[in-house]
């Protein structure tokens, strides 16, 4: 089975690197059955805590921020990755740090070297935040860093739109903006606020969530978490591997999203 990694990147804290962690895991069970979740923030492991109930993930915590010591982060996660079982798990998720960058990027090439010699395709999706540090920080990516090492298809640029549409972002405003290749993506807010913070709040997969409704989950939940759904599978769909023809019949089973 080929596998896929995928590093949910971004350039500091909250800019939704951990709603697309999850998103992430939230496709690959929906899809494929199964996921591995490696959380990378450990002092706030949001995405793990979310996903410690469900049978279907595999989720492990390792320190992806250890500053002036990336190499045994690095080899800390090859390790893992080389000695776990969980060969039928099609699609790994990471989800890095704030400020991944300043540790990860000086050893970007042997960290995506090391995941594609143990049979890994690469992929990241990198949630962008609004101001000028943030757009400065994706050059450096997309120049010499993390992204720089990937397939302009294998790197998906995202915009979460809780924060804003995406021309109030200044990465998109910049003169040097069009001279890099990458694929774009806007994970859709989801509203309103009361609703939204109930969803995020749960714990579980997002798909499972009407069919084990946590307390206060109505009618409109259900519908607001749908419409929400399905435009944000859209939106990462280009970034998340094609089911194998052997797992087809999972995805065949319907579309996850209740009929909507």
């Amino acid at each position: 089975m080929k596998q896929t990694i995928i590093f949910s990147h971004g350039d500091k804290g909250g800019v939704g690197k951990s709603v697309v962690a999850a998103l992430l895991v939230d496709m690959a069970l929906q899809r494929l059955g199964k996921a591995t979740l490696i959380e990378g923030d450990t002092t706030t492991p949001d995405v793990q805590g979310r996903y410690k109930n469900a049978d279907m993930v595999l989720s492990v915590a390792l320190p992806l921020n250890l500053a002036g010591d990336v190499s045994t982060a690095i080899a800390n996660l090859a390790g893992w990755l080389e000695n776990s079982n969980r060969k039928d798990h099609a699609v790994t998720v990471v989800n890095l740090p704030a400020n991944a960058s300043e540790t990860l990027d000086g050893l970007a090439d042997m960290l995506v070297s090391v995941c594609e010699d143990l049979g890994y395709d690469v992929e990241a999706c990198y949630s962008i935040g609004k101001g000028a540090d943030a757009a400065n920080s994706l050059k450096r990516s997309l120049d010499d860093g993390f992204l720089s090492r990937l397939d302009p298809d294998r790197r998906l640029v995202v915009v979460p739109e809780f924060f804003g549409g995406k021309e109030s972002f200044v990465w998109f405003t910049r003169s040097d903006a069009g001279n890099y290749r990458y694929q774009q993506a806007v994970v859709p807010k989801l509203e309103p606020t009361p609703v939204a913070d109930l969803i995020f709040k749960a714990g579980g997969a997002f798909s499972d969530m009407e069919h084990h409704k946590p307390d206060g989950f109505g009618v409109y939940h259900t519908h607001a978490l749908r419409r929400w759904l399905k435009a944000s599978h859209a939106a990462l769909a280009p970034i998340f591997p094609a089911p194998e023809p052997e797992t087809c019949g999972v995805a065949e089973q319907g579309d996850g999203y209740g009929g909507a």
